[in-house]
């Protein structure tokens, strides 16, 4: 059985959109749950473990408002100004697609209980990953492979948040709803992160 659904109260009262973000990750992660339960191990990854946050990693527009919502609220301010020196570090224009998620630090996700579906989806059994390592293409059979009707459940519930800003039909197939989000999915190390730490 799940855990429940986020809550967030200050958050979804700065940003009332990210309710409907917070019940998307509900959905998918009842529907980790259920395929980590059927695969019948215990996943490897773990607190520390964070060559995963070492790679581009997508995110739709509502993941990335939320996430900047989030760290407007929940980050303090030290935290941005940290945070904001050592992306801007590594910030190098496209070369910033190589570098680590700006969440990470020192090893956890500042951001945790609001990281992407991305993140989320990414489960290791076995083994923890090696530093650099791409487990996707070195051992696939590792890697959990969640079932895409929870996937597409929870991005359906944000689709009331993009028709409000996307010309879409109020009835979309399956493979519609699937092409229309990999347009608009962007990687999270492209967002605008040095700006966004700095705010107060």
């Amino acid at each position: 059985m799940a855990r429940g659904r986020y809550t967030d109260r200050t958050l979804e009262r700065v940003c009332p959109d990210s309710s409907l973000m917070l019940d998307a990750f509900a959905v998918v992660e009842y529907g980790l749950e259920q395929a980590i339960t059927r695969r019948g191990e215990v996943p490897a990854c773990s607190a520390g473990c964070d060559h995963c946050c070492c790679q581009p990693i997508p995110a739709t527009p509502l993941e990335l408002l939320v996430l900047e919502a989030y760290v407007r609220h929940a980050l303090s301010p030290e935290q941005r100004r940290s945070q904001q020196r050592a992306f801007i570090l590594f910030l190098g224009g496209r070369e910033s697609l190589k570098h680590p998620c700006p969440f990470l630090c020192g090893g956890r996700c500042m951001v945790y209980p609001v990281r992407p579906i991305a993140c989320r989806q990414y489960v290791a059994f076995g083994r923890p990953c090696l530093p650099g390592e791409d487990p996707t293409t070195s051992r696939p059979h590792d890697m959990l492979i969640p079932e895409y009707a929870f996937m597409h459940a929870a991005l359906e519930r944000t689709l009331p948040w993009y028709r409000e800003r996307y010309a879409l039909p109020a009835h979309m197939p399956q493979e519609k709803v699937q092409d229309f989000f990999r347009r608009v999915t962007t990687i999270v190390q492209a967002a605008p992160w040095g700006q966004w730490f700095a705010l107060a």
